[in-house]
């Protein structure tokens, strides 16, 4: 599926870090701007909460998949070639061979899907947050958060899967020139939206009764994951964890704040707070994410932060995270309360999602999510 305005879509030309610009491709509004503080929002007292209440727990936490690699729901999938796709810029490409692949993005979504539909062995080369234990040891076709053009075509690549989060464009564009098809895929932006993002990669490899199968596998794998995480999750307003995703990169100077915005337009990070259960404290009322302000966060009085695990390490770990002015001053910071997990796995929206809210829901409120029974 691919929007009626493709070029209402940004073109990132500029290099900035992959999963910042996944943030600001999903929430563009929030690039450079402050946190707006305006009314007080209507935040749940802590002395309000019950003894058992995970808005009580302390300590930092880093939330680690079951599993580092992907079980592909087959080890021999078949393609139907020649395939017409058309793709996010609706420019309909023509996939003749599938024998080399590659699948580039900032999040290491596109190889987690083709790597789960059975075609990792067709798969050459690796973007920079592609890294499951399937994936790591292929060539790297990315300098820092750059697109390498020589170290793609000295791939030879039969086909390139691609989106708007990785660049430069231009390179993108030259490896079309070459005559090698590439397709740009719309990413997934929301839960219910993964499934979409499995078929259309499947369609795209000539595959897509394959597709379905294996989206109906996932759908179902979420469900049930989503099920479990709504059995432990406190369902009375006081008690629920109010988080905030932090992105930091220290040595840079960047400190930004996700979460869905206040007009209810749907952000990354707001989406996974609200799949755990959380309160999304950066998409209140009347608030508008961005830059992070000391004002603003203590304002919003977290009980959790979620951060990746490099920016994490970027500032000094834990002990230089509450440096960062506010954050010690938020219940979140007086209690070391941070979930930290790694850069190639948070927003990796695909096939592992369910085992990535698995490992948060874990970490969030100490549970087996395993030992929960399905209602």
């Amino acid at each position: 599926m691919r929007p009626s305005t493709p070029s209402s879509r940004p073109r990132r030309r500029t290099v900035i870090p992959a999963v910042a610009a996944l943030l600001a491709f999903v929430l563009p509004a929030l690039s450079g701007c402050s946190l707006i503080l305006g009314d007080d929002p209507d935040i749940a007292a802590l002395s309000d909460a019950s003894e058992q209440s995970p808005r009580f727990f302390e300590g930092p936490e880093t939330a680690l998949l079951a599993s580092n690699d992907i079980t592909p729901i087959t080890t021999d999938p078949q393609s139907e070639l020649p395939v017409s796709f058309t793709g996010l810029d609706d420019v309909t490409v023509e996939v003749v061979d599938t024998s080399r692949i590659l699948a580039l993005d900032g999040t290491g979504s596109l190889a987690s899907v083709v790597f789960g539909l059975g075609f990792g062995d067709s798969v050459v080369g690796r973007d920079l947050t592609t890294g499951f234990e399937s994936a790591k040891d292929l060539p790297l076709v990315m300098n820092n958060h750059t697109l390498n053009a020589e170290s793609i075509l000295e791939l030879n690549p039969t086909v390139i899967l691609t989106d708007y989060s990785v660049g430069p464009y231009d390179v993108q564009m030259q490896m079309r020139n070459a005559g090698i098809p590439v397709i740009f895929f719309e990413p997934a932006s929301d839960m219910d939206s993964i499934g979409r993002l499995i078929g259309d990669v499947a369609t795209a490899l000539g595959a897509p009764e394959l597709g379905k199968e294996y989206v109906a596998d996932f759908e179902k794998r979420l469900e049930d994951t989503l099920a479990r995480i709504q059995q432990v999750a406190p369902t009375e307003t006081a008690d629920r964890v109010r988080m905030v995703f932090l992105y930091m990169r220290g040595r840079a100077g960047v400190y930004y704040m996700y979460g869905n915005d206040p007009d209810g337009s749907p952000g990354i990070a707001g989406v996974l707070i609200d799949a755990l259960g959380g309160v999304d404290v950066a998409g209140e009322e009347n608030w508008v994410s961005g830059s992070l302000t000391a004002e603003g966060l203590m304002r919003l009085e977290p009980d959790l932060m979620l951060m990746l695990t490099l920016g994490l390490e970027s500032v000094g770990g834990v002990d230089g995270l509450l440096d960062v002015p506010g954050v010690a001053q938020t219940p979140a910071g007086e209690r070391e309360r941070v979930v930290d997990m790694s850069d190639y796995e948070m927003f990796t929206w695909g096939p592992r999602t369910p085992d990535v809210l698995t490992a948060l829901a874990e970490s969030i409120y100490h549970v087996d999510l395993a030992e929960v029974e399905l209602p």
